[in-house]
């Protein structure tokens, strides 16, 4: 208890070195935490982004769709599966969807296209496909023979709204699908590549014009929460119980993205690493300057009867008060910029389109991680880095201390 409260007092015999100690921590602890909500706040927005566009956060196919498409590969009964998994925890809203391959005409054009069958109720409480329409309007809730198509396809086939587009495909019992669809709308922009070949329809027409029946290639799932995409994935897995279904969280369905993201997260994790080894260089140099300017007050200490080892935890408890104060600095900064960054966020120089939707900002997010990681680091990197400066203190020889001047 004496060693506690003379550490305590320690810290503020030196004003100056001591708050010069703290606001290195402090900024240390500080950056880390900024780093890191920015980091998180802006990747949950990317993510949140693409997968409410189109992919969801879990996707649902016949087992060996998502690496060989075909339009064999389906599934039987969606709607079965859909009661199922809507009682699940954290599940929003499901819609299914068929794809197939297709060569679309207007006029002399010619371009392939990849159709899309969605139900558009369904889907529009699912994503924001509805949302990327630029010009003209969504698919009606009853089937007709009306398609919206990607803004950069109407450029290659020079469309508008109204024209009649020509669609020639395979159906899944062997024929030849051959039909004529109303063009009622464009979705995306033209610099849009992940529209550039879509056709979307409504999935009862889809399935007829494919000879597909009741059957769908792929259910998306989204989420309450995006955090619990793999937990949910394993408790739709548990639900329905069949080997022949593939059940993937978004992090399995655009694993190159993902990759990507993890890749860059290493790289901020090195940038975070670099400014820690500054912090703790600074703090190693102040507490050897601490140790050389009171070596004879260790001497007396020695030469009183005091422990090395009550030395030693001297210095590292005066040490971990001052990351504590730092912390508590560091911390509140920390907190309060991220909130202030997720409300506000930082504007990019140059705004960037992804799926149709533009991304201009930064967001910065007050996560567990940026609130935990920081101070946990700090602290346990102050205490490493005065061990080395702790045993020098508690190995000092009386006799030699207080003969230093």
């Amino acid at each position: 208890m004496i060693i506690l409260k003379m550490a305590f007092r320690n810290i503020f015999r030196q004003k100056r070195r001591s708050l010069l100690t703290v606001l290195m921590m402090a900024g240390g602890c500080f950056l880390f935490s900024f780093f890191q909500g920015l980091s998180d706040g802006t990747y949950r927005n990317i993510i949140d982004m693409f997968t409410r566009a189109r992919t969801g956060h879990i996707q649902i196919h016949k087992k060996g769709y998502l690496d060989k498409p075909s339009i064999y590969t389906t599934i039987n009964n969606h709607n079965r599966i859909g009661s199922k998994i809507n009682d699940l925890p954290y599940v929003q809203s499901w819609a299914p969807r068929v794809y197939s391959s297709a060569l679309g005409f207007i006029g002399k054009k010619t371009s392939g296209v990849r159709i899309i069958g969605v139900h558009p109720m369904k889907e529009s409480q699912t994503t924001r496909i509805k949302q990327k329409i630029k010009k003209g309007r969504f698919i009606s809730d009853t089937p007709f023979n009306e398609v919206i198509i990607g803004a950069g396809l109407a450029k290659i086939l020079n469309a508008g709204i109204g024209d009649e587009l020509v669609l020639i495909s395979q159906g899944a019992d062997g024929s030849i699908a051959n039909e004529l669809f109303k063009v009622i709308g464009f979705a995306g922009s033209s610099n849009d590549p992940s529209e550039r070949m879509n056709c979307y329809m409504h999935i009862e027409t889809a399935q007829k014009f494919l000879e597909l029946g009741g059957r769908v290639h792929e259910i998306a799932v989204v989420l309450s929460d995006l955090e619990k995409s793999r937990y949910t994935a394993n408790l739709i897995k548990t639900a329905l119980n069949d080997s022949s279904l593939d059940i993937d969280p978004w992090q399995v369905v655009e694993k190159d993205f993902y990759r990507a993201m993890l890749a860059d997260k290493k790289g901020s994790n090195i940038s975070i690493f670099i400014i820690m080894i500054i912090v703790a260089v600074g703090v190693l140099n102040t507490v050897l300057m601490t140790i050389l300017e009171r070596t004879k007050e260790f001497g007396v200490l020695r030469a009183l009867g005091t422990r090395p080892k009550n030395v030693f935890f001297l210095i590292v408890l005066e040490t971990g008060f001052l990351a504590i104060i730092s912390i508590i600095v560091g911390e509140v900064l920390g907190v309060l910029v991220n909130y202030i960054l997720s409300i506000h966020g930082i504007p990019y120089p140059s705004p960037i389109e992804y799926g149709g939707f533009v991304i201009d900002k930064a967001l910065g997010m007050v996560s567990i991680k940026s609130i935990i990681l920081p101070p946990v680091t700090t602290i346990v990197t102050a205490i490493l880095v005065s061990i080395y400066p702790a045993v020098r203190a508690a190995r000092i020889i009386p006799v030699k201390a207080l003969r230093t001047n």
